[in-house]
């Protein structure tokens, strides 16, 4: 590629927060009348937001290795936290670079492999503040405020932080990003902003600690557990959650919604930098989540690895892409996370035989499309037949930070069923959960849609059941592989 072609690239900016739930952006409230989110609302302004966007798995480094190569888990054998991308695999930001984009990544690691790095980014800068060591910095950090006991000290809810402690990896993140912004970048740039907020605990400083009105937020959704799965009412009992009131819970999320919001005023910040460098009109800008949060809904926090409730899968996207004037601000469209690397793909011309299963979403934002997919899916979990995938088992509950993650850990290991292979299809008006030889589960979201109960043991649905077994099967038998697409034939 010339120079000249270069330049008219378009750059790309991916800014990701970590554990953000879909129903969390305001979209000037039309989305969420609680939540303050202007500087993503204004970026829905200029471009447009999905609604109904859902990862492919509710963990972390699934998740991403999913989105950025645009296959699903079992296409891809990113099953677990431990399976980040390796050499040989494409990546969104392999192609990126071997397109001529400048590649720079800056935040937390839960993607690739050492090795696969410096084929993938042309540099990393590393989060740790400069002006302090990653010692010092890591015992700045704030810990459990709890004493052992009492109701709070398992539910990864932290409270108010103080200034000195906002001096985080995320507040580091920023100032790197904007420095490396300010140095005039070689064109065209892919910067990949990698956050920790807003993932439990839930702690946050002032003025965002106070942002949001304790009794305006959303009720958390009951602890109805009794037709759920038994890793639902495991983690209610074993972290102390029944025992905590309505007012605990509403406190815990207005606390993540304070951490919604200082995301918001970062990637505000990107944002404002971009168009004081002349950069923002010619940049394609990504904003979306890995997966979401219990945050209170059915008595529960943080995520599990088979749970699939819209709150853990449901994720927000929101976009600008130079030259596309979308015909609706907001889409109710069912995409997929994995549809953003096609996308990405598009906007770079980077044309490619290698095998994704993701969807352009361009077509739909002009208007060529009027709809991509009847049905989305995701799966997550693990058999005992794969002890390489179990997270590592924390021996003491009082290790600072890592002592959250005690009966997390120690439960699945007690009883691996609870963390067994399962997959989800979700169309807009059913969801149904498969689970090898545990509760299943089926939710009719149009007079359900907070999937509080379960209707899949009523023989009425029975029809409804095998439909949707159907569409999985055949959704199963089209991506169940990924042959290598460089075709090799011997005389």
């Amino acid at each position: 590629m010339t120079s000249i072609e270069q330049q008219q690239l378009p750059n790309i900016i991916i800014f990701i927060p970590d554990e953000m739930r879909g129903d969390t952006v305001s979209l000037g409230k039309a989305h969420n009348s609680v939540i303050k989110t202007p500087n993503i609302d204004e970026l829905a302004n200029d471009g447009a937001a999905f609604t109904k966007c859902f990862t492919v798995n509710p963990i972390c480094v699934p998740s991403r290795c999913c989105t950025f190569t645009g296959q699903y888990v079992h296409s891809n054998s990113h099953r677990s936290l431990y399976q980040l991308l390796e050499q040989y695999e494409e990546n969104l930001f392999k192609f990126l670079k071997k397109k001529g984009y400048e590649v720079i990544w800056i935040g937390r690691n839960d993607l690739f492999s050492k090795k696969t790095i410096k084929e993938s980014v042309t540099k990393r800068i590393r989060a740790v503040p400069s002006t302090i060591n990653a010692k010092d910095f890591i015992s700045s950090m704030k810990t459990n405020p709890f004493p052992k006991e009492h109701p709070l000290r398992k539910s990864f809810y932290f409270g108010e932080r103080t200034p000195e402690q906002a001096n985080d990896s995320d507040f580091s993140i920023i100032n790197k990003a904007l420095k490396y912004l300010e140095s005039k970048p070689n064109k065209p740039f892919c910067l990949y902003l990698a956050m920790n907020f807003p993932h439990p605990p839930y702690t946050v400083e002032e003025p965002y600690f106070s942002m949001h009105d304790r009794q305006e937020v959303p009720a958390p959704f009951p602890s109805k557990l009794d037709d759920k799965p038994e890793f639902m009412r495991l983690i209610h009992e074993r972290y102390g959650l029944n025992k905590l009131s309505e007012d605990d819970f509403r406190e815990i999320i207005a606390t993540y919604y304070g951490m919604i919001s200082r995301i918001d005023n970062q990637f505000g910040q990107i944002v404002k930098k971009l168009k004081e460098i002349g950069e923002y009109e010619n940049s394609a800008i990504f904003f979306f989540a890995d997966h979401g949060d219990y945050a209170g809904n059915y008595g529960l926090t943080e995520k599990w690895p088979n749970a699939f409730q819209d709150c853990l899968v449901n994720i927000p996207l929101v976009i600008k892409i130079p030259g596309i004037k979308p015909e609706k601000k907001i889409y109710d469209n069912l995409v997929q996370s994995i549809d953003i690397f096609p996308t990405i793909m598009k906007i770079a011309k980077i044309k490619t035989p290698y095998t994704h299963f993701g969807k352009n979403l361009i077509p739909l934002l002009t208007g060529e499309k009027s709809d991509l997919r009847e049905a989305v899916f995701a799966e997550g979990g693990y058999n005992t037949r794969e002890p390489q995938c179990f997270e590592i088992q924390v021996k003491n509950p009082d290790i600072p930070l890592i002592g959250l993650y005690y009966d997390k850990t120690n439960i699945a290991l007690e009883k691996p069923s609870t963390v067994v292979r399962s997959v989800m299809i979700r169309t807009k008006e059913w969801k149904l959960i498969i689970r090898n030889g545990i509760k299943e589960e089926l939710y009719d979201l149009i007079k359900d849609p907070s999937e509080l109960n379960n209707l899949i043991d009523n023989n009425v649905y029975s029809k409804i059941i095998l439909e949707l077994k159907e569409k999985l099967l055949r959704w199963y038998l089209n991506t169940s592989d990924n042959a290598n697409w460089k075709r090799l034939r011997h005389p």
